[in-house]
């Protein structure tokens, strides 16, 4: 049997700010209940048609459904701290992603190291140059596409939460920003253990004992060529997110008109 939609009523609540798995099971449990209820109307005489008017008066309206279930659930950590998921969440994850990054890279360079020892391997020009590039092309993806995968995810996480827009822009534009002012450099000097490894942040150069003589880590220094990345990413994250608005307006579109269409054949008939 056909159930009803709850199209509106998942709206209101989620703008309401009630988890996406919260309301997921509602509107689950609540078509299961109206399943329920028309077995009953059925078992005790009515017609099919009937049976499921009566199934959703006795469910109710959407008013006094969204008010039983924001009467007992709690609203999401997004809706009730977004601040913290907007403003500190894209700083949390461009520096674990970072460190995340510099580990792993930092672990297979010991691991190469170590097997180039056992085997007996000698440095020269041509492993130096193959090794630089591939490691290039790893830290391209962490400081370079890492970024705007966040930027999507922040995105992600706002629209499925009805988040208002001034929040994900600004989580968007903050992941873009600082992501642009973070770079992994690897060059391979030719010799024995004569790698070199530098993290480059902008975020690091509030802290200068951390930067100065540390080896691994240094003040970030092209500040214009951080700017144009930044840039970039914004550049990038606009395109999606007005590609995504209109794909999401076109689909809204397409579901009224079909619904007109529906509702005309009815009538017609």
């Amino acid at each position: 049997m056909p159930q009803p939609r709850f199209d509106r009523l998942s709206e209101r609540l989620l703008c309401a700010g009630i988890a996406p798995r919260h309301v997921r099971r509602y509107v689950r449990e609540l078509g299961d209940h109206f399943d329920d209820l028309v077995l009953e109307e059925q078992v005790g005489g009515a017609r099919c048609e009937l049976a499921e008017t009566r199934a959703l008066t006795r469910l109710g309206n959407d008013d006094n459904l969204a008010e039983a279930m924001l009467s007992r659930a709690t609203r999401s950590l997004t809706a009730r701290f977004p601040w913290a998921v907007f403003g500190l969440g894209p700083i949390a994850m461009l520096v674990l992603g970072v460190v995340a990054a510099l580990g792993i890279e930092v672990g297979l360079l010991y691991l190469i190291s170590a097997a180039a020892d056992a085997i007996g391997l000698e440095p020269n020009a041509a492993t130096a140059k193959w090794g630089t590039l591939a490691f290039t092309g790893y830290n391209m993806l962490a400081v370079y596409a890492a970024p705007l995968g966040f930027a999507a995810l922040i995105y992600l996480v706002g629209s499925r939460q009805r988040m208002p827009r001034p929040w994900i822009v600004t989580g968007v534009s903050l992941t873009c920003i600082l992501g642009g002012l973070q770079n992994l450099v690897f060059y391979d000097t030719g010799v024995r253990h004569g790698g070199v490894l530098v993290l480059q942040s902008a975020l690091l150069s509030p802290f200068p004992h951390l930067t100065q003589g540390a080896g691994l880590f240094s003040p970030f220094p092209h500040v214009a060529e951080g700017l144009a990345r930044a840039a970039a990413n914004l550049a990038i994250a606009g395109c999606f997110w007005w590609l995504s608005t209109r794909k999401k307006s076109v689909g809204r579109h397409r579901a009224f008109a079909h619904r007109a269409n529906i509702d005309a054949r009815t009538a017609g008939t």
